[in-house]
């Protein structure tokens, strides 16, 4: 390909990259992709504030009751609650994840049936019957489960929504807990739950978790605990690098993911083993603030 052919903006560099076809895990030498959205792990990232809410969380369940997750977009309330979720004994726990809040009433209902195996066509009893009767049953079994609702994005639900939540955590026979609620939303959520009208949600739930961005020594060790998790080298950021990110992101888990892809192709591109803070000032797809 002639020099003139090529497109503008692109080196020479860029070009021999592309003839080569390195791939950028090779060109990198990791494992996996450190801040792809294809995998998950294991065991995320807590912040000490974030285990002390773990801890809590799963012990609150073993008592029954039911509470709150808010936070700010990114603050890892989604991937809290999944943790807390995988955490849970499958012997003693069946856990139904519903992933969007903004499903109409019955969309609610019909979810959760389909996860618990209940056949929702029937309009002889009224669906919210048959699942308040089918957990109350899960529950009184010897050997039974101990259902944990678990709704994403809270905040956009109707309040007759949360209501029908409600009734299905408890037993009216034994009049004890039937299944435990955790409300997954920003801050929205905590403060509509604020409001009188939302009084008798409000009271369902023993408490409030309010998940806080990372400060910067933990944006810092957030980056360093994706690198080591997908085996990739520890020195692809600099200092410089990651004291802009973290300044940038403000803490926002999912900011500093999509930022730090964007530079990691960038380095890519450039033929730069590490991200350095020139290359993160120069690069025109990420906006660096104070």
């Amino acid at each position: 390909m002639p020099e003139d052919s090529l497109i503008p903006g692109h080196t020479q560099q860029g070009r021999l990259v592309m003839n080569a076809k390195i791939s950028i895990a090779e060109f990198f030498s990791w494992r996996h992709h450190p801040f792809a959205d294809t995998y998950s792990l294991k065991q995320p990232f807590l912040s000490h504030k974030d285990k002390r809410i773990m801890d809590k969380a799963l012990s609150l369940l073993s008592y029954g009751k039911s509470f709150a997750v808010t936070g700010p977009s990114g603050s890892g309330k989604s991937t809290l609650a999944q943790h807390i979720i995988s955490s849970l004994d499958p012997h003693h726990y069946r856990p139904i994840l519903i992933p969007y809040g903004g499903l109409q009433r019955g969309g609610i209902l019909k979810a959760i049936a389909d996860l618990l195996g209940v056949d929702a066509s029937g309009r002889s009893v009224p669906l919210l019957t048959r699942l308040q009767k089918h957990i109350s049953q899960m529950t009184s079994e010897n050997s039974g489960l101990f259902p944990v609702i678990v709704i994403d994005d809270a905040q956009l639900m109707e309040r007759d929504s949360l209501l029908d939540l409600c009734s299905l955590m408890i037993n009216p026979q034994k009049k004890t807990v039937a299944a435990s609620l955790i409300l997954i939303g920003d801050e929205m959520l905590a403060k509509t739950l604020q409001l009188n009208i939302m009084s008798a949600i409000r009271t369902r739930l023993t408490c409030f978790f309010c998940m806080d961005p990372l400060n910067e020594e933990e944006s810092h060790a957030f980056i360093s605990f994706r690198l080591d998790c997908s085996q990739a080298p520890a020195h692809l950021f600099d200092q410089g690098a990651l004291e802009l990110i973290a300044s940038s992101c403000h803490g926002n888990r999912r900011l500093i993911m999509n930022m730090a892809t964007v530079l990691l192709d960038e380095a890519f591109y450039l033929q730069e083993k590490t991200v350095g803070s020139q290359l993160v000032l120069s690069c025109d797809l990420v906006e660096i603030s104070g």
